[in-house]
């Protein structure tokens, strides 16, 4: 498992920003290798009942619209790296 090089959090789980404004394709981030790779929530990712849960209530899907229908797909562009939100969020 590889980690993100600048949160050290696993690439293959996502993450939420504090403000639930952006989330982590982990998809795209365990093809970039190198950090997590956010984009805006829910729009680039969706919601279903099914995937509903005490912390995510609205049921986020797990990876961008690209490649939940291309799991092979290259990174999506317009990602954010997570070193780059850290900077924004501060």
């Amino acid at each position: 498992m590889v980690n993100c090089q600048h949160c050290g959090k696993p690439l293959n789980i996502s993450q939420h920003t504090a403000d639930g404004m952006y989330k982590s394709c982990p998809r795209c981030s365990v093809k970039d290798g190198e950090e997590h790779i956010f984009f805006p929530y829910p729009d680039s990712f969706g919601e279903t009942t099914k995937r509903s849960s005490d912390n995510h209530p609205e049921g986020p899907q797990s990876w961008c619209y690209p490649h939940r229908f291309d799991k092979n797909a290259p990174v999506t562009p317009g990602g954010i790296q997570c070193s780059e939100i850290d900077r924004r969020n501060r």
